[in-house]
């Protein structure tokens, strides 16, 4: 029995230890740059805690009250802050977690229902029509493609559509982060991944590889993104810091020679790693040799110099080829289906006219004058008596130049003497009707 306490006691210990431990490391931290005021304004979904960093000096404000359940509130990650029709929210990429903000009244509410998470940590977040979406991101032991939507109706993420490229399984110390940014002009989702730039058209529902990364542009593994515009952003590195426009295929080094622009590892406070203000950015920066511990940046937000514009992918020609090369077959089977019904509605015209021995004995005409042994070569009279051959001849003409009187208007085979041998009887094509039967013939 005193064993069994011991154990019981130890048991508790254990469990408020890392329940403690788990709070210690629990921020939930999102922020904002303050309107008016060279600060940032910092608040946790997990304690309400809410304060400002100006630049001599921090304030504490009245805490935000947290309007949701308490076991709900565990987060070990910072959030991107949107604003949306329904308010300002927050999202915190690998839980599924999002929480709205009231900045008047000071209160933090949970408005998700995720039960299933963990999937996506360092995914992408954006939005999109007053909808937020996610793409990419790690978990399970592997690099996801998938893209997201958080409806609000139903308080929940759901699936939009896969990216092109593969899951990856990679160990976790030798990943490649996917790079993403929104290009808000042109309803672009773009996708640096496995050497490739990928692109989801919104409006057609499609994604497109764009061709191979520029091998001078060498995405660092940690990053952090910033837009800058409608269609460019600025991808900061612990490095290098680099302007990107996927639209128009442009990609530069917009590295500062001071280290201004660079990304600076501000999880400590709980800092995004830019904020806009007015024309430029406010950057913050964390050092332990300050007895604020941070400091702030500012830099402007400007178009790169020509001179150091690079293209940002080498487009795919195989591509290219291989669309004129299918549209080439596509084109040569559309010519030869187009000659087959041209063909036959011209037989139908033809045999509507005339029937088939009819149009040869026509076209033989048209060629030379024929003559009574040419006559029952085409009839096929040769075993039989020359009073059948006379007979045949006369209605086989007979009929034909009536048909023609009807269609044509006019006798279409003439009787003719010869001018070397009157006895012998020559068969040519009416003159006047040469131009009618060349358009059929």
């Amino acid at each position: 029995m005193y064993i069994k306490r011991i154990s019981f006691r130890i048991i508790t210990a254990l469990l408020v230890s890392l329940t403690c431990c788990k709070t210690a490391y629990s921020n939930g931290y999102v922020s904002w740059k303050m309107a008016g005021a060279n600060a940032i304004q910092r608040v946790s979904v997990v304690t309400g805690e809410n304060i400002v960093f100006y630049e001599n000096h921090i304030d504490t404000l009245p805490q935000y009250t947290l309007a949701y359940e308490m076991y709900q509130n565990e987060l070990h990650i910072n959030g991107h802050l949107f604003s949306t029709q329904g308010g300002l929210k927050a999202v915190f990429p690998g839980t599924g977690k999002v929480f709205q903000l009231d900045t008047v009244a000071g209160v933090v509410t949970r408005v998700d229902e995720t039960y299933h998470h963990g999937y996506n940590f360092d995914s992408y977040q954006f939005v999109r029509k007053d909808t937020i979406y996610s793409f990419g991101g790690y978990g399970f032991w592997m690099q996801n493609n998938i893209m997201t939507y958080f409806s609000d109706v139903r308080k929940e993420w759901s699936l939009y559509t896969r990216a092109p490229f593969p899951l990856t399984m990679p160990d976790l110390d030798s990943r490649r982060f996917q790079i993403a940014n929104y290009d808000r002009a042109n309803d672009i989702l773009f996708i640096l991944f496995t050497g490739n730039v990928y692109g989801f058209q919104f409006g057609k529902r499609t994604w497109k590889n764009y061709g191979r990364v520029n091998e001078e542009f060498n995405g660092e593994t940690r990053y952090m993104v910033h837009s800058l515009s409608d269609s460019t952003f600025m991808l900061m590195t612990l490095t290098k810091t680099f302007w990107l426009y996927p639209a128009g295929n442009e990609v530069a080094d917009v590295t500062m020679k001071n280290g201004a622009n660079i990304s600076s590892n501000m999880a400590p406070l709980g800092f995004a790693n830019a904020y806009d203000v007015g024309d430029g950015l406010l950057i913050p920066k964390y050092s332990d040799k300050l007895e604020l511990g941070y400091y702030f940046e500012y830099i402007e937000s400007r178009v790169p110099a020509s001179k150091t514009i690079q293209p940002l992918y080498i487009e795919d020609n195989d591509g290219f080829q291989t669309l004129l090369f299918v549209s080439f077959g596509l084109f040569t089977l559309l010519g030869v289906l187009a000659t087959i019904i041209i063909r036959r509605r011209y037989l139908r015209s033809r045999s509507a006219i005339f029937d088939t021995i009819q149009w040869e004995v026509l076209e033989r005409s048209s060629n030379a004058v024929l003559s009574t042994e040419d006559f029952n070569d085409l009839l096929g009279l040769h075993e039989v008596s020359w009073e059948v051959q006379r007979r045949k001849r006369s209605e086989f003409i007979k009929q034909l130049n009536a048909t023609a009187i009807r269609q044509l208007g006019q006798e279409v085979l003439l009787r003719e003497r010869s001018k070397e041998d009157k006895r012998q009887v020559l068969y040519v094509l009416n003159p006047r009707l040469e131009s009618a039967l060349a358009r059929l013939l």
